[in-house]
């Protein structure tokens, strides 16, 4: 599932930035990553299905989060690009593209392979994340290059366009067996070979594979096209500010549903109903929470949203330290023994007081604890991990 990244400093723990930050941002990416929590531990049986993915065509919850996050990607690389590019905007990106990769890697090798580099897969979540905003970012700059600023205009276009062409290549470029495979798989295949890839070649198709990961760029490009919204006028008219983010997100719904008609959404093939709908529905969740969170009120007012935001937020502006984390506790979980039996199992069977299935949830919210602990802390002392 989703980590991760608000990209604004340096690859290590430091002091945020002095530059004004829109809480609804952060906020919406905390609740995504607190949603991410809360989805591995809940395919019990025929309980909360809604937070499972689909079983093919469909969207769940689950299936939308990670997608919902390349959205605030895009939303968070409207601010790191609000300056003219220069030489050291290329440098951290190009470094971020390469940490992502890297650690990515990492996050497989992890509780699995080990680093045995005959079985390790090369693509996932961190993987897609860092070469989707990559593509997001060449396709930002070569616009300015273009027109000399950002033209909100070309970026959805570009977006829109790119979805067409990939999914006219999954219409019409054969595979096996039918509708249930993606064309685009062979290239994974090539490139990485079938054991370096998801199920090693197994399922005729990988959710996090090159092809899938660069046409995903357009979640990018529509969160940062709101964004640029945002950055721009987001404190000075906040009606223009949710007419503009509202348009654009009704125009993604409704094209969703209209290439529904053509072909069902899908997660693991990126249909192009599948992230269209997805976008146009984050864009709608982004308005509520600009809404809600930066539209004034007075002092009491912000007093109380600040209450109420601020575990959220400590999710939201430490997502790399969050997705990581949360591998290594449970993980720990369920290698580590009390006895002859798991802490993970301990728990769910000794400790927390509530019966199946709701104990799933249960040992969910203790990870979800755990992990604000430590975000909390950093989020009190204004440390954030940033790539």
């Amino acid at each position: 599932m989703p980590p991760p990244t608000d990209v604004q400093a340096p690859a290590d723990l430091a002091q945020p930035s002095r530059r004004a930050r829109f809480a609804s941002v952060d906020t919406f990416r905390g609740l995504l990553l607190i949603g991410m929590v809360f989805t591995p531990s809940t395919a019990v049986g025929d309980h909360f299905a809604f937070l499972r993915h689909a079983e093919w065509d469909g969207i769940t919850m689950n299936d939308w989060i990670f997608p919902a996050f390349l959205v605030t990607s895009g939303l968070s690389l409207s601010f790191l690009l609000r300056n003219p590019s220069k030489s050291a905007t290329y440098r951290r990106l190009t470094r971020r593209l390469i940490l992502l990769v890297v650690l990515g890697i990492a996050y497989n090798a992890y509780g699995t392979s080990w680093f045995d580099i005959s079985e390790l897969r090369f693509t996932g979540v961190l993987q897609m994340i860092g070469i989707a905003g990559a593509v997001g970012a060449a396709v930002v700059l070569a616009s300015r290059a273009m027109f000399g600023e950002d033209k909100m205009w070309l970026l959805i276009t570009v977006a829109s366009v790119g979805l067409l062409a990939y999914g006219l290549g999954l219409e019409f470029i054969a595979c096996d067996p039918v509708g249930r495979c993606s064309p685009y798989f062979e290239i994974d295949r090539a490139v990485l070979t079938d054991s370096h890839v998801y199920r090693a070649g197994g399922a005729g198709w990988d959710p996090e594979g090159l092809v899938l990961s660069i046409a995903s760029s357009a979640f990018v490009l529509y969160g940062y096209s709101a964004g640029m919204v945002i950055r721009r006028i987001g404190q000075s008219d906040r009606r223009q500010t949710v007419r503009q983010i509202g348009t654009l997100a009704g125009a993604c719904l409704a094209a969703g549903l209209i290439a529904s008609a053509w072909m069902l959404p899908n997660k693991r093939l990126l249909t192009p109903s599948f992230a269209l709908l997805v976008s146009g529905s984050a864009l709608v969740v982004v308005c509520g929470i600009y809404l809600l969170i930066d539209t004034g009120g007075g002092p009491t007012l912000d007093r109380v949203r600040r209450g109420v935001t601020w575990p959220i937020i400590a999710f939201g502006r430490n997502a790399i330290i969050v997705y990581l984390f949360e591998r290594v506790l449970l993980h720990a979980g369920r290698s580590i023994h009390i006895g002859d039996r798991s802490i993970e199992t301990r728990l769910m069977e000794d400790i927390l007081p509530v019966g199946a299935p709701a104990v799933h949830e249960a040992y969910a919210a203790v990870i979800a604890c755990v992990i604000l602990l430590v975000v909390g802390t950093l989020h009190r002392r204004r440390l954030y991990l940033a790539l």
